[in-house]
């Protein structure tokens, strides 16, 4: 039977932190970990005031683009993020995994959410808001191959749930973080984090997703529209924030439970598809 490993903080790992230690050539402060219920990582700082993130994966279950981002993202510049140094990988047997521990510098400033879910605001400076866009318009320009949101899946979601009569036709490309929301965002000071789904995507594409996932608190919407509202008001801005509306009606289709933005994100998609037709 194969180890459930989807919160670490639940399972017995001295074994596994034994062999980061031992292959990096670092010793972690394990009492101070910290450790995600959704997707089985886990983070630690090390004595050398460094953090080493770990992640695993089921042998036939990995994506390759995936597993690399970290080590692939530094080559991007101009983009406040930890810089990545090393990493070790190995197969665990008994577990049935592929174990791998990526070692960069240590941001300071935490996430603004531990989970994602943002529910006060964090105040944060006018700085800040300049850096953010400094930082994606940086990224946009950085040429890759990789893909975080591609022209298939974005018209095959919104097709499923809002029907065919709708132009999902993307028209412009740029490099995304793919990921971005306030578990991915540390403050006062800038830094973006975890960068395991960055690539190519529609132009604002980041933008939407912070835009959605500032939506319980609609000051904080408000901000991300006004900041980044030549984005968001596009055509591409459109049709991603719809993919995002898409997703969540999607899984009230699915489980017949409402999300807390369910209804609101409903509301807002009925006017995104009247401006798109």
């Amino acid at each position: 039977m194969q180890a459930t490993l989807d919160d670490l903080s639940t399972v017995q790992l001295d074994d596994v932190l034994d062999g980061v230690e031992r292959r990096l050539g670092r010793q972690l402060k394990r009492q101070d970990g910290h450790f995600s219920r959704f997707n089985g990582t886990a983070g630690f700082r090390t004595t050398e005031g460094t953090w080493i993130r770990l992640a695993w994966r089921r042998p036939g279950e990995i994506d390759a683009q995936a597993w690399t981002g970290f080590e692939a993202a530094a080559a991007i510049e101009g983009v406040p993020r930890p810089e990545w140094s090393a990493a070790a990988l190995w197969t665990d047997q008994a577990r049935g995994v592929v174990w791998r521990a990526d070692e960069m510098t240590l941001v300071e400033d935490g996430a603004l959410s531990a989970t994602g879910d943002i529910t006060t605001d964090p105040g944060l400076p006018e700085q800040w808001w300049n850096d953010l866009r400094t930082a994606l318009t940086n990224l946009a320009e950085h040429s890759t191959d990789r893909v975080s949101m591609g022209q298939a899946h974005l018209s095959r979601r919104i097709h499923e749930v809002y029907g065919e009569d709708i132009d999902t036709t993307i028209t412009d490309w740029a490099c995304a973080h793919g990921d971005l929301g306030y578990a991915n965002l540390c403050g006062p000071r800038l830094s973006l984090l975890d960068w395991e789904s960055w690539g190519v995507g529609p132009v604002g594409w980041d933008a939407a997703c912070l835009w959605s996932a500032s939506l319980p608190l609609p000051a904080l919407a408000e901000r991300v529209q006004s900041v980044f509202s030549d984005l968001l008001s596009t055509r591409n801005g459109k049709l991603s924030r719809l993919l995002l509306c898409a997703n969540v009606e999607r899984a009230y289709r699915r489980t017949g439970t409402k999300a807390p933005l369910t209804d609101s994100m409903a509301v807002i998609a009925e006017s995104l598809l009247h401006e798109l037709r």
